[in-house]
């Protein structure tokens, strides 16, 4: 029998942690379902209701605009994290409760990561699924132990978990790595992971 790789040993990563502000990684345009737009606005209000401060990218268009109107509006607060070059492309969001502006993505992504007790991905495109795979290729190297969950609207993740399970099955990564997310069916499941205000 060979033997285990280090990556497969069991992790004692058993604690939720109290959710006080949220990490959302989420597309910077509306995609073409409008429920993705319905969902973000829902997400941003859950936030604000439930005293859970939102860390997001600072962008105004596309869903991650949509997130960050709908905590404001809510009464929310709101942390934007933005790199210096694209400040003038993503339109930064004016009235965020705390604007960061960073050198570099990489900054960007490790900033916003630490500033989170847990990590939200929403529907969204190419740098979604970078940020997406980053954090879990930390939560697998056992950098952290911080919930990730993927919540979107018609089986949106399918594609992306089945392509974990491939993953899995192919012997490039350990059978733990599915239990590193969680989708979540809908709305009401995030909600039950959130603390009442």
């Amino acid at each position: 029998m060979a033997d285990m790789h280090p990556l497969d040993r069991p992790d004692d990563a058993t604690q939720t942690p109290d959710i006080r502000s949220l990490l959302v990684f989420c597309g910077s345009r509306d995609g073409t379902d409008p429920r993705h737009r319905a969902l973000a606005e829902t997400v941003g209000t859950l936030l604000a209701t439930r005293g859970v401060r939102l860390i997001y990218g600072a962008g105004s268009l596309g869903l991650m605009g949509v997130l960050g109107r709908a905590t404001l509006a809510a009464g929310g607060a709101v942390t934007g994290i933005i790199p210096r070059f694209l400040v003038d492309w993503e339109v930064c969001l004016p009235g965020l409760t705390e604007t960061i502006v960073v050198d570099t993505l990489h900054a960007r992504k490790a900033l916003m990561f630490d500033a989170a007790d847990a990590v939200l991905c929403l529907p969204g495109g190419h740098g979604t699924l970078d940020e997406l795979a980053e954090i879990l290729s930390w939560r697998n190297l056992r950098l952290h132990a911080k919930p990730v969950w993927l919540l979107g609207d018609d089986g949106f993740w399918a594609p992306f978990t089945a392509l974990i399970d491939h993953l899995v099955s192919s012997g490039f990564s350990g059978s733990a790595t599915a239990g590193h997310f969680e989708t979540l069916p809908d709305v009401s499941a995030l909600a039950a992971r959130l603390p009442l205000r």
